[in-house]
């Protein structure tokens, strides 16, 4: 129901009117009568009336006053002026003031219900309005959230800080830093359909209970990834978040990275916590910090400063006239007489080994390459190789492992990059219609791993897969609105967009204009 008030310092008039009206049947509540400006004005602090029923002149406070009043606390107010004098400054003054309406004594009943039904129509008008508003606010800004969460997750997996607005730098800038978190968990304890649903509820209460915010984000690898942004230097409670884990997966390590102070280090700090993850090979650790075991990994070699760049060369095919297969003996070989002469403590050749290794592993990141794609199962080869006391033949095993990654690496170098670049061009332009368009299935048809595509499609085209695929549906959708009469959301609909909302901002981002702007 509407709220009204009635405020007239003659009581027959007050009578009369609330009376002979039958307010139910307008949608209307008379909620309070006054006698005077005063009173009225208590009620409207009281009552917050959306129609207000004043006579002019009254003790205390003059209803043009109250009009004023009422207007500043309450724009929108429908306030109907009565009065007994025809006198056209009051008229005028009132109207200039916000009134709804300024009518005579002896009041017309008719007149008065035909106002009212007005005023009902028009706050009613005036509220779904509003309610229209309200949602649509609502939605401008989950949809800037969500793209400001797009953009950071294109900075976390490398990209830069450009397509930032002042606004989002802003908002970012409030946070003092930015932590990436990398979760492994592997062999599901059951089938992961049958608790997908609960993990998700006990993830989303861990996020809920940090004093943080918490972004998610899945990798190509499909390793859950959260980015965590702190206002102050408060705990994490990594532990939980690693035993939720623990609960459903035989396997589950949590990488963290180091703190990055800005995000235009996301990227590295996402590196950091990959590497921090692979150490679960090395480490009897479930919750592995990057600081921790980056250091305790690479102080075994000061007497090889150079062993690190060596294990690179070699598994790149930089081996300067010898083979692989001699650069890679080398190297191992070179590891065995180290050990035979200075006689390092298990300790200290386990750390060694590790770092090797952590090396090869690296060597296949950065190629698109997986240790799965060489070992049937990684940590039981490690385990072999670090575990084995006998130094020649962990030697030997170390050489195996370290050709074959070799090899594994050439077989990826080998591909063409511009054919493979050219495919996934063509494919890309033949179907950016399809809103479910991914990098992996672009990946799969030219038939490499998606970490390499995006490497090689980044570096060929000197630009990212998500920008290119924009970029053509963008293009197509300036074609279509300067060549047909197609609705934006038709238009939306046939570039790849299931929400025009989306495709408004991301055209209004690549072009600078609305989409009506362009028939204009």
């Amino acid at each position: 129901m509407i709220k009204a008030i009635l405020a007239d310092d003659e009581d027959i008039i007050r009578e009369g009117i609330s009376s002979f009206i039958d307010w139910d049947s307008l949608g209307i509540k008379l909620v309070g009568q006054a006698s005077n400006g005063v009173e009225a004005r208590e009620l409207i602090e009281v009552a917050c009336p959306e129609i207000i029923i004043t006579d002019v002149k009254m003790p205390r406070m003059s209803g043009i006053e109250l009009l004023a009043l009422a207007k500043e606390k309450q724009p929108d107010c429908i306030v109907i002026m009565i009065s007994s004098y025809d006198q056209f400054e009051y008229a005028q003054q009132s109207l200039n003031l916000g009134a709804f309406a300024y009518i005579l004594k002896p009041i017309d009943t008719d007149k008065l219900i035909a106002l009212l039904k007005e005023a009902v129509e028009k706050i009613k008008k005036q509220s779904s309005q509003k309610q229209i508003l309200d949602t649509y606010k609502d939605v401008l800004e989950q949809t800037q959230l969500e793209v400001l969460d797009n953009k950071l997750k294109a900075m976390v997996f490398g990209g830069n800080t450009e397509g930032l607005t002042e606004g989002e730098k802003d908002y970012l800038k409030k946070f003092q830093h930015f932590i990436v978190v990398s979760v492994h968990a592997d062999k599901p304890v059951f089938h992961e359909e049958a608790f997908t649903k609960e993990l998700e509820k006990k993830l989303e209460k861990w996020i809920s209970q940090q004093e943080a915010e918490i972004k998610r984000f899945r990798n190509q690898s499909r390793m859950t990834i959260f980015c965590i942004l702190q206002k102050e230097k408060k705990e994490i409670s990594y532990s939980r978040l690693c035993y939720i884990y623990g609960q459903y997966y035989r396997e589950a390590v949590l990488g963290i990275s180091m703190k990055a102070d800005s995000v235009e280090s996301l990227a590295e700090a996402y590196k950091q916590s990959m590497e921090a993850a692979e150490y679960r090979f090395f480490v009897e650790e479930t919750v592995i910090f990057y600081e921790n075991v980056n250091q305790q990994m690479h102080f075994s070699f000061q007497d090889m400063p150079d062993w690190s760049r060596q294990v690179r060369d070699c598994l790149k095919g930089k081996t300067e006239g010898k083979s692989q297969e001699e650069a890679v003996r080398e190297i191992t070989n070179r590891f065995l007489t180290y050990m035979y002469e200075k006689k390092p403590s298990g300790f200290m050749v386990r750390a060694a080994v590790s770092a090797i290794l952590l090396e090869l592993l690296h060597g296949l990141r950065e190629q698109g390459g997986k240790p799965e794609d060489l070992f049937l199962n990684v940590s039981d080869a490690f385990v072999s190789i670090l575990n084995e006391r006998n130094p020649a033949l962990q030697v030997e095993k170390l050489y195996e492992a370290l050709h074959s990654g070799a090899e594994y690496i050439s077989r990826l170098e080998k591909l063409k990059p511009n054919s493979v670049v050219y495919k996934a061009r063509r494919y890309i332009e033949g179907n950016y219609q399809n809103p479910n368009l991914r990098i992996d299935d672009v990946a799969n048809h030219v038939f490499i791993n998606p970490s390499y595509f995006s490497t090689i499609f980044s570096r060929e085209c000197q630009i990212s897969f998500g920008d290119y695929l924009t970029k053509i549906r963008m293009e197509k959708a300036l074609q279509l609105l300067k060549t047909t009469n197609q609705k934006v959301y038709e238009i939306a609909e046939q570039v790849g967009y299931q929400n025009v909302s989306w495709f408004n901002v991301a055209f209004k981002k690549y072009t600078g204009m609305k989409p009506g702007d362009v028939r204009k």
